[in-house]
């Protein structure tokens, strides 16, 4: 049965009530895990933004903290430059994002729940909410 999911953006150190509710992702399944969340929010995101890039529509990639973002940020240009500058790649893209969770660039709340693993199961009810919490890196250490 297909499960649809809320997604949800929150920077740390910001309160609750600042969340902006991004999309919602249409899952193959009430069971999954936070690899296969990652994979269909970056893929979701991907074909928005190279829509809006043949469109030329400006704008739809400032909305993301996923696509490029992270590439970006490393090599200290922005989000908006970059992934303008080129077609954006679905599995690259999801590689970076699942590096970015594994290195613990942001954390996945699955209805308030931590997310641990990029393969542990969890289940989705239908008013499930997942949050990206994306994490600021403290500079000089």
């Amino acid at each position: 049965m297909v499960a649809l999911l809320k997604v949800a953006d929150q920077i740390a150190g910001t309160h609750a009530s600042d969340r902006r509710t991004e999309l919602v992702l249409r899952l193959a399944s009430e069971r999954s895990s936070a690899r296969e969340i990652i994979r269909s929010r970056v893929v979701t995101e991907v074909q928005e933004i190279n829509r809006a890039r043949e469109e030329n529509r400006t704008g739809v990639s400032e909305r993301s903290y996923l696509v490029g973002k992270f590439e970006a940020e490393l090599n200290g240009g922005s989000t908006k430059a970059w992934s303008w500058a080129t077609s954006l790649h679905i599995d690259a893209e999801v590689d970076r994002a699942i590096t970015a969770f594994s290195r613990g660039r942001f954390i996945m709340l699955l209805d308030d729940r931590q997310i641990e693993g990029l393969d542990e199961p969890i289940g989705l009810r239908p008013d499930s909410e997942i949050v990206f919490l994306h994490l600021t890196p403290l500079k000089g250490g």
